[in-house]
């Protein structure tokens, strides 16, 4: 009894090395057309991509050099005019006694001492 429980064991061991060897080849057909399938579909993306990239490159310098940078520059003038047509129509005018250029500080004309009145001279009258 035992030598036939042994002869069965021997039988199904080998038929499930056959099943699992089989299940091993499907896996690793299907691996093999994943890979196919990743060369010739992924390729192609990646290389549009990467001229989408390129092209992208290309004219993000043109527009900086034919637009953005022309544009910066007519405007940049544009603005120096301004600046000088209104340097140029700002009125001259003396400085301010009242006003202290050094510390920016705004004197007040109640602060300021004044000074006695000049004596009248003989001359003047």
């Amino acid at each position: 009894m035992l030598a036939n429980f042994r002869d069965v064991s021997i039988i199904l061991l080998a038929l499930e090395t056959i099943v699992i060897g089989v299940i091993l080849l499907l896996l690793l057909w299907q691996v093999r057309a994943l890979v196919l399938l990743l060369r010739d579909e992924i390729k192609p993306i990646l290389k549009d991509a990467q001229e989408t990239t390129k092209t992208v490159q290309s004219t993000t310098k043109f527009v900086g050099k034919r637009v953005a940078k022309p544009a910066v520059g007519a405007i940049s003038f544009v603005a120096g005019i301004k600046g000088a047509i209104r340097a140029m129509k700002a009125d001259i005018a003396p400085p301010d006694p009242l006003h202290d250029a050094a510390s920016t500080t705004v004197i007040h004309s109640d602060s300021v001492e004044k000074s006695p009145p000049a004596p009248k001279s003989p001359i003047n009258e």
